[in-house]
């Protein structure tokens, strides 16, 4: 990523602060737990989310190869809007029972 799109990327989102202690202690943590946490999400749908680890950026991609620069979580949600082949509904009870096990590691 070059340094303009990195400085050009917006603040944080209001949920990049909220974490447990050891997230606090150890950096990267939570931006790890929130990276597996979104592709364990977007999964069903066909997506993944990656952490380049250079930047507030992540990489929102579908299975065909097409991808999207995406900085901060409202910006993953519209990144996997437009990739996924099926509306995406995060609130789904289907998915968030099947979901369940997983979330709560």
């Amino acid at each position: 990523m070059c340094v303009l799109c990195y400085e050009l990327a917006p603040d944080d989102h209001w949920s990049d602060g909220v974490s447990d202690d050891a997230a606090r202690t150890l950096p990267g943590r939570a931006r790890y737990r929130r990276t597996r946490l979104l592709s364990v999400v977007l999964a069903p749908y066909g997506l993944t989310v990656s952490d380049p680890g250079s930047g507030p950026q992540c990489v929102v991609a579908d299975r065909k190869g097409a991808a999207v620069v995406a900085a901060g979580l409202p910006a993953v949600w519209r990144a996997a809007d437009e990739l996924s082949p099926r509306r995406l509904d995060v609130l789904d009870p289907t998915l968030l029972a099947a979901l369940s096990p997983d979330v709560a590691e």
